[in-house]
């Protein structure tokens, strides 16, 4: 997606000054990364609970208020490029 959207990429702080071509390595990332998969997993798994998902939901929407240039076209395009993930996810999940 960092390469594609250079918008997505200067929101966050911890990337900003990494080369696109070191991303593969960076930790802040990975940890990023493994924060964003945990929140679909916890999403995932209560799936059948929903006023735990909305309020889950609610309080991470609420975090992301205090990212400067942080828009719904921004999360829109990061959830369809993670949809194939979260799609493959699901099916491996339920094995």
């Amino acid at each position: 997606m960092f390469e594609t959207r250079a918008d997505v990429m200067a929101m966050f702080e911890q990337f900003r000054s990494v080369d696109k071509a070191d991303l593969g390595t960076s930790q802040a990332l990975e940890n990023h990364a493994l924060l964003v998969m945990n929140a679909l997993d916890e999403a995932i798994t209560n799936m059948d609970d929903p006023e735990f998902l909305v309020e889950m939901l609610l309080t991470t929407g609420k975090s992301h208020q205090r990212f400067e240039n942080f828009s719904m076209q921004i999360f829109w395009v990061s959830v369809l490029m993670l949809s194939p993930f979260i799609r493959f996810y699901c099916i491996f999940a339920a094995l």
